[in-house]
């Protein structure tokens, strides 16, 4: 297992409030709710938990934390949001950017901290990147190059490549967003590709057999919490039709998918504790800057290129922060 880090700039000192001063005397629960299209891993909430307890937050003694994902999408439970909005909550964690984009439909005092987010310009969730504006900021999950050298890495690894599936979940504006980039990406090697939906599990199962039937030589998926959801099923279908795959996610690969290059969404939650944190210090997000990812996780199964009957060249084994056999 190898591992490269980057540095995550996180700004200045923590600016004093006397509102939180009160807060200790009076030891008011401060709450935060934490929103997503699915379920965070137990992985990516200990980040956060731990990110917090170590800035003092502790929960039962200064601090309240509700997690919550939706009963299909937003569209299907449209009173989750609302019942957040109505606790009392001082501060909502978003996690993607459908998430992010429905809690900021719906509010624009209480402050939101978003992550995961591919296009926090473009998709009118910050007016700017240094100075956000409004009641939102966070962190995006994707850099200028990611594209490439997802695309990149991925022709690298599978022999006699030519054409790329490539799945995005339409419901996704930022999955949407990254599509010409990856498109761009796909052509400029010379390679051909062809894209299909899929944010179920039924439209997954569809996709994966249409692309087996177009001939394509591998799939890219690009990030959509739907993936963590159904990322062993994912794996499956592409052990059942012999389709590598490559993600932007680090955890389709712990499930059995081929390879990763992406944000460390660990990493993300983190950051995204360390935004609550200033926010219940009396900052206003307006003027906290959204950051880009520093820290990103290339990710090899060993196992699966194996029963794929692809060897991993030496020098991908090399640079791989980690390594699964």
């Amino acid at each position: 297992m190898r591992r490269r880090e980057f540095i995550t700039i996180v700004g200045s000192a923590v600016a004093s409030w006397p509102l939180a001063a009160r807060a200790q005397q009076t030891s008011r629960v401060w709450r935060v709710a934490v929103i997503g299209v699915v379920s965070p891993l137990p992985a990516m909430l200990s980040a956060f938990r731990e990110a917090l307890q170590q800035r003092g937050w502790t929960e039962g003694k200064n601090l309240s934390i509700d997690v919550r994902w939706p009963k299909g999408s937003f569209a299907q439970d449209p009173g989750l949001i609302s019942e957040v909005l109505h606790s009392n909550v001082d501060v909502i964690v978003a996690w993607a950017t459908p998430t992010a984009l429905a809690v900021r439909r719906a509010t624009t005092t209480i402050p939101i901290v978003f992550l995961g987010i591919s296009d926090p310009v473009g998709s009118g969730l910050a007016a700017s990147l240094p100075h956000p504006g409004g009641n939102a900021t966070g962190s995006s999950n994707v850099a200028p190059d990611l594209s490439a050298k997802l695309v990149g890495t991925f022709a690298q690894l599978v022999p006699g490549m030519h054409s790329v599936g490539v799945v995005v979940n339409p419901a996704n504006p930022g999955a949407v967003a990254q599509m010409d980039g990856t498109q761009q990406a796909v052509h400029a090697l010379g390679l051909q590709s062809q894209l299909v939906n899929a944010g179920t599990l039924a439209e997954y199962e569809r996709a994966f057999a249409r692309l087996k039937i177009d001939g394509v030589n591998g799939v890219l998926l690009l990030a959509d919490p739907s993936q963590d959801a159904y990322a062993g099923k994912i794996a499956e279908l592409a052990q059942q039709y012999r389709l590598p795959t490559a993600f932007q996610l680090r955890n389709s690969v712990v499930a059995g998918g081929l390879m990763s290059y992406g944000a460390d969404n660990n990493d993300q939650f983190r950051l995204a504790a360390f935004y609550v944190d200033r926010i219940l210090r009396g900052e206003k997000p307006a003027d906290l800057p959204v950051q880009m990812p520093t820290k990103f996780v290339f990710a090899i199964n060993l196992k699966t290129a194996k029963a794929l009957g692809i060897t991993v060249p030496p020098t991908l084994l090399a640079i791989a922060d980690e390594v699964i056999e």
